[in-house]
C-alpha cells in the first residue's frame, strides 16, 4: 500500500508527457509549423477595393456650416468591383443589335417586304400598329441582289472616306432610340408658365385629363458619341 502513491504518481507523470508529444493524436496545443499565406483570386472580371477610412462631413473652412455638420471618420469594407462596367463583348452585341435594326427599317423603307423585316400584322392577321421589328429574318449583308445593295448602301461610309477601299458600317448613322417616363415631373404640382400642360415639360397636367404621353421622354443618342 505504501508504493501505491508512487504508482499513482508516476502515472499522472506519463499521461501529462503523453499529452505534450508530438504525435498529433492528443489535443492541440500549438501551431507546429507556420501555415502559408491565403490570397484569395480576384473574381474574373472586378478589381479588389482594399479597406480603408476617409472624413465625411465639412472642414473648417466652411464656416457657415462648422457647427451643423461635425466631420466624422466613416471606415468602409474592401469590396469587389468590376473592371468597366460592361464588357466589350457585350457593348459590341448591342452595337450589333443597333445596326440590324437600322438596316431591317431601310430594308423595308425601300419597299423590299419579301421576307417580311418589319413585322405589321400579327399570324392571325391583326395590325400592329406602330410596326415592329422582324427580329426572325436576318439581314442579307452578303445579297446579290442589287435592290437589297441600294437599299443597305447608306449603311456604309462614301468611298472617299474607306480606308483602303474597306467597305465598313458607318457609325456615325448607328442611333439607338429609347423612351422612358419621368415620374419626377408627373409627381410635381408646378403648371407652366402659359397654361398649357402640354409645353409644360416638367409639370402636372390639368384635372380630369388623362393623357400621359406628356411625361413619355424619347431619347436617340449615337453608339458612339465620342
Amino acid at each position: 500500500m505504501k508504493k501505491f502513491p508512487f504508482y499513482l504518481a508516476l502515472l499522472i507523470a506519463l499521461m501529462i508527457l503523453d499529452s505534450c508529444s508530438n504525435s498529433g493524436n492528443g489535443e492541440l496545443v500549438g501551431a507546429r509549423r507556420k501555415s502559408k499565406h491565403f490570397y484569395q483570386p480576384d473574381p474574373y472580371g472586378m478589381i479588389f477595393i482594399p479597406q480603408g477610412s476617409f472624413t465625411m462631413g465639412t472642414g473648417d473652412e466652411d464656416f457657415t456650416f462648422s457647427q451643423l455638420h461635425q466631420p466624422k471618420t466613416v471606415s468602409i469594407a474592401a469590396f469587389y468591383m468590376d473592371e468597366t462596367e460592361i464588357t466589350n463583348n457585350e457593348y459590341r452585341e448591342f452595337v450589333f443589335w443597333v445596326r440590324d435594326s437600322i438596316a431591317r427599317w431601310m430594308l423595308y423603307d425601300n419597299g423590299i417586304t419579301d421576307p417580311p423585316y418589319i413585322r405589321t400584322e400579327t399570324r392571325k392577321g391583326g395590325i400592329i400598329d406602330p410596326p415592329v421589328v422582324n427580329w426572325r429574318e436576318d439581314v442579307p449583308w452578303e445579297s446579290d441582289d442589287q435592290a437589297i445593295k441600294d437599299a443597305l448602301e447608306d449603311m456604309y461610309l462614301p468611298e472617299h472616306e474607306r480606308y483602303f477601299r474597306r467597305k465598313e458600317v458607318d457609325t456615325r448613322k448607328l442611333f439607338y432610340e429609347y423612351y422612358w417616363v419621368d415620374l419626377n415631373a408627373a409627381a410635381k404640382k408646378d403648371w407652366s408658365e402659359d397654361g398649357n400642360y402640354e409645353n409644360a415639360g416638367f409639370a402636372n397636367r390639368p384635372q380630369g385629363m388623362r393623357d400621359r404621353s406628356v411625361y413619355v421622354r424619347k431619347e436617340i443618342i449615337n453608339v458612339y458619341p465620342d
